[in-house]
């Protein structure tokens, strides 16, 4: 009698196990967004990063694909975060998805990240260059223009060069910031940086 109670405790559990496994991949592979809820309630930061680039190639939604960049690049899956945050910077509702994003966003919110656009170029530059990408520091400037703001990216870039030490790409950095003419209200910004830039690299 004993060991027909184990036994059928042991196939009762073992179906359990694999109703549950299938489950887990019922979810994972149709329903991501609902794993990458269930992961981050459970403080499974990677877990819940790789389920948010598997909604986003499920929704193709451009939300979901900045959800994607900004949780691959918090817990430094950084090809996926310069990979993906590639496309997100060249889709074509980025500047409109960056606007409506803007006009939400909290002093608080805008006093760590700066803009929204500047935030996402930030973050995919600073991908590039964790994963050796040569276009990080053309992607950075091209998104200057005549502004030099706090938080732009090529800040982003340097902060991440300085992450890892790296005086030689924080000089490639200077010489092509010796060679900006920023707008006047940016000028005393962009000089104490490079400044400061400029006694780092020495």
């Amino acid at each position: 009698m004993g060991k027909l109670i184990v036994k059928t405790a042991a196939i009762t559990l073992a179906c359990i196990i694999a109703l549950a496994l299938i489950l887990f991949g019922v979810f994972s592979l149709f329903f991501p967004s609902v794993m990458v809820a269930v992961t981050d309630k459970l403080g499974m930061e990677a877990a819940s990063a790789s389920y948010s680039v598997s909604q986003y190639k499920k929704s193709g939604s451009i939300e979901d694909l900045s959800v994607a960049v900004k949780r691959s690049y918090a817990v430094g899956h950084y090809g996926d975060a310069a990979g993906y945050g590639n496309i997100l910077i060249n889709d074509e509702g980025f500047t409109a998805f960056c606007d409506a994003a803007d006009a939400q966003m909290s002093p608080a919110e805008e006093l760590i990240m700066g803009n929204t656009a500047y935030y996402y170029i930030g973050i995919t530059v600073a991908s590039q260059y964790f994963v050796g990408s040569d276009v990080a520091i053309d992607t950075a400037f091209g998104a200057l223009g005549d502004s030099f703001t706090e938080n732009n990216p090529v800040v982003f870039l340097v902060n991440a060069a300085k992450e890892r030490e790296d005086k030689e790409f924080c000089g490639q950095v200077l010489e092509r910031l010796n060679t900006l003419n920023p707008r006047a209200e940016d000028s005393k910004y962009f000089e104490d940086y490079k400044n400061a830039l400029e006694e780092y690299c020495r």
